[in-house]
């Protein structure tokens, strides 16, 4: 019979077996009870279900810079994933460098009635919007500098917004179409043929992920707590480049810079 050792968290794990130098070893976390295999970079989970659920909680050495000013990332397959099913979910980091006027973390479509958009409204506003119209979530006030864990979880008409793992409220939207989902942008909202619409996301994105469907409270603990993504459509850790983690949706860099974590204050769990 054998055995597995046993982690009580990740960084319990990482202090004693960093997947980087333990390629192939199988652990159980017993804080999620969950089997944990490395593949050189991270940990990769296991469920009960027999499902692989992606874990980085490993070593991200970069996140991505935008200027505000014409960067963004363009992701023009993503749609083949997701459905016309209504739901959707975006789970990111983000750090601003200004929250005084309107910036977009991502948008996606390409007219006022058929897209689906994040924005950072103000210092105490972040505002969600579907198709042609939108909803307002008030927050505690965002400091530049500083990063939060930021999850728009869509399902049917209703619309949850998380910020640091706690929701914010919930409102009821417009519902979605597969259509929606063409032409999807990172930092940057996307107006009529998909042009950029010039409101930009002025700041640092990391570990943006996007889902075909509505993660539920327990999923939205697992990654801001554990970096726990289960089967995420695509995943992009923004580590020196816009590979999707998942190998399906590789982006394109339109500016984007990769500010190194030894030079970016106050980023050390990201």
């Amino acid at each position: 019979m054998s055995t597995l050792t046993s982690y009580a968290s990740a960084s319990a794990r990482d202090s004693a077996a960093p997947a980087a130098s333990n390629t192939g070893l199988c652990i159980f976390r017993s804080d999620t009870k969950t089997i944990e295999v490395s593949d050189g970079t991270n940990y990769l989970t296991y469920n009960n279900d027999g499902v692989a659920y992606y874990n980085f909680s490993g070593s991200n050495s970069h996140s991505g810079e935008f200027d505000g000013a014409g960067d963004y990332i363009h992701i023009a397959t993503v749609a083949a994933t997701l459905n016309a099913s209504s739901n959707f979910s975006l789970a990111c980091y983000f750090n601003v460098d200004s929250t005084a006027s309107i910036q977009h973390i991502f948008g996606a479509g390409t007219s006022s009635s058929n897209r689906i958009w994040g924005q950072i409204r103000n210092s105490t506003t972040i505002r969600i919007g579907v198709v042609n119209t939108y909803d307002e979530f008030t927050v505690s006030t965002l400091s530049t500098g500083t990063w939060y864990h930021l999850v728009c979880s869509i399902s049917g008409t209703s619309c949850t917004l998380y910020l640091n793992g706690n929701s914010q409220g919930s409102v009821t939207v417009n519902s979605l179409t597969s259509t929606i989902f063409n032409n999807f942008q990172i930092g940057l909202l996307p107006t009529a043929a998909g042009f950029p619409s010039g409101l930009y996301y002025d700041g640092k994105l990391d570990e943006l992920a996007i889902f075909n469907r509505a993660l539920t409270s327990t999923e939205v603990s697992d990654i801001y707590d554990d970096k726990i993504y289960a089967q995420p459509t695509a995943m992009y850790r923004l580590d020196d480049g816009v590979t999707d983690e998942t190998g399906n949706y590789n982006g394109t860099n339109n500016g984007v810079s990769f500010s190194a974590k030894a030079d970016d204050p106050a980023n050390t769990p990201y």
